[in-house]
């Protein structure tokens, strides 16, 4: 049996070899032909490895494009899913860094080109800082009320992230909405990282991110209007003229029994220096307990003069 089948397979070898080899070239052709190599992309997401865990990699390209070739069958069947490229920060420092990233792929694909061919990475120390609270007040409280005190539960927070970004942050923003109330609230309010310019910073967190405010509004207060008087004082010899102030009177709120007993509302005590020959400056008002203002300042100018000589009709 087994000879018959060695004798099969020597009978006309050279044949059977030819008809192999035509066939085996014939299938090269044909799936050449079905499914030729063309030219593609893909745009894949940039994936940081091996991140030093004392820095923050900070990197403006989010996403590379790949220029591959390959059967048309493989763009096919493989999507932009089937590719890795990565940014390897394996062994390096503080600071700015070119990196050539690194591209894993399916089989039966050819790399043409990347784009870009290299990107910045920059390594920036992670810090924490600890900042005051600051409030703003949006809306108004119903004309017959007044905010008696704003209180929060914490007065400081700290703000996490990239050093750059870190000390770009002036000051930690919460914003509370008085929404006409006419009695006291407590709210939850976010707290946000803003630079000199009032923008939100980015790549920061605040912790706590979130502050419990609580607002104590008095209601059926009074209004009133009155004088703004300037507490100025000058050195013997001198004296103040022209006095004005800005504005010349303020509105005050309070409860009623407060309010009636204030005919005017002064500024903090301030001494001009002798030999200036004009005063110009903004002053504090000095608030009462229980007064609420919509805003404590006023600029007060004068001119500083030489007071008269008197003499007596003898002539001495």
């Amino acid at each position: 049996m087994m000879t018959q089948i060695l004798d099969l397979f020597r009978r006309n070898f050279l044949k059977k070899l030819i008809a192999l080899v035509v066939a085996f070239i014939m299938w090269v052709y044909v799936m050449a032909d079905q499914d030729p190599e063309i030219d593609g992309s893909y745009t894949v997401p940039l994936t940081i490895s091996n991140q030093p865990y004392e820095f923050i990699p900070l990197c403006d390209v989010k996403t590379i494009e790949l220029k591959a070739r390959g059967p048309r069958s493989y763009f096919v069947k493989y999507d932009a899913n089937a590719f890795r490229v990565f940014a390897n920060l394996e062994g390096l420092g503080e600071g700015e860094h070119t990196i050539t990233p690194q591209v894993v792929m399916p089989q039966g694909f050819e790399i043409l080109e990347i784009l870009p061919e290299t990107v910045n990475v920059k390594l920036d120390p992670l810090i924490e800082q600890q900042m005051p609270i600051e409030v703003t007040m949006s809306g108004a409280v119903s004309p017959d009320s007044a905010i008696r005190e704003v209180n929060k539960s914490i007065d400081f927070v700290t703000v996490v992230g990239p050093r750059s970004f870190v000390e770009q942050t002036t000051k930690i923003l919460g914003t509370v909405n008085l929404s006409n109330n006419t009695s006291s609230f407590e709210t939850q309010i976010p707290m946000h990282a803003v630079d000199a310019k009032g923008n939100i910073v980015s790549r920061v967190r605040v912790v706590p991110s979130v502050i419990t405010f609580s607002v104590d509004i008095e209601s059926g207060l009074k209004k009133r209007i009155v004088p703004i008087v300037p507490e100025l004082s000058v050195a013997d010899g001198w004296e103040l003229t022209k006095i004005t102030v800005d504005p010349a009177q303020i509105e005050i709120t309070g409860a009623e029994s407060v309010i009636n007993s204030i005919v005017t509302m002064k500024t903090a005590a301030v001494s001009v220096q002798t030999g200036q020959r004009l005063f110009k400056s903004t002053l504090k008002l000095v608030v009462p307990e229980g007064v609420t203002v919509k805003s404590d300042e006023v600029t007060v100018s004068a001119e500083v003069i030489r007071k008269p000589v008197m003499r007596d009709q003898t002539g001495n």
